[in-house]
Order: structure tokens, then C-alpha cells, then sequence
């Protein structure tokens, strides 16, 4: 850790100690900083959880699509009318981008 990097975090543990002690207020976040930082976590899950899906799409994988013939044909066998469906790639990433897109808003550009 660089000087400068261990000076600012004994600045910070020097400040809120302080605020501890002498029973000062800490600085109060806006309203708009708060928005702003909802719909950067928001943005954040919807590229990983979107790229994840993507990437899904693109590769299927094999082994799930197995194990998922092979829960439809042990439900046969119990004598289960229908097995667990096989979720599309393609639905699953719309889900995806509709979720988020309500999460976000329609006045973002995202």
C-alpha cells in the first residue's frame, strides 16, 4: 500500500472516530446520490446476470439438457404425467432483460 493509499485510511478511521466519539453527525447522502446508486447496482447485476445468459445461449451445455431428459424419463417411469420442461436459452435471457429493464426504469438509456 502506497503512503498516500495508508494516509487516507487513517484519515478515515480518524473520522469516524471522531464522529463516535464527540457524537458528530456523519454526512448525509442525497436523494439523487442514492438513486444514482441503486441504478448503478442494478446496471451491474443486469450485465453479469445478461452476459451469463448470453454466454448460455450461445454454448448450450449439453450435460444440462441430459440430466433434463433424463428427470422427464424417470418421471415417465414413476408414472408422473410431465417432467420438469426444458428452459429455452433464449427465454431465459429475455426473462433476464425484462426483469431488469422494469428494475431500471423506462427513463433509463440502458
Amino acid at each position: 500500500m502506497s503512503v498516500a493509499g495508508l494516509k487516507k485510511q487513517f484519515h478515515k478511521a480518524t473520522q469516524k472516530v471522531s464522529e463516535k466519539v464527540g457524537g458528530a453527525e456523519g454526512t448525509k447522502l442525497d436523494e439523487d446520490f442514492k438513486e444514482m446508486e441503486r441504478k448503478v447496482d442494478v446496471t451491474s447485476r443486469a450485465v453479469m446476470e445478461i452476459m451469463t445468459k448470453t454466454i448460455e445461449y450461445l454454448q448450450p451445455n449439453p450435460a444440462s439438457r441430459a440430466k433434463l431428459s433424463m428427470l422427464n424419463t424417470m418421471s415417465k417411469i414413476r408414472g408422473q404425467e410431465k417432467g420438469p420442461g426444458y428452459p429455452q436459452a433464449e427465454a431465459l435471457l429475455a426473462e433476464a432483460m425484462l426483469k431488469f429493464g422494469r428494475e431500471l426504469g423506462d427513463d433509463c438509456n440502458f
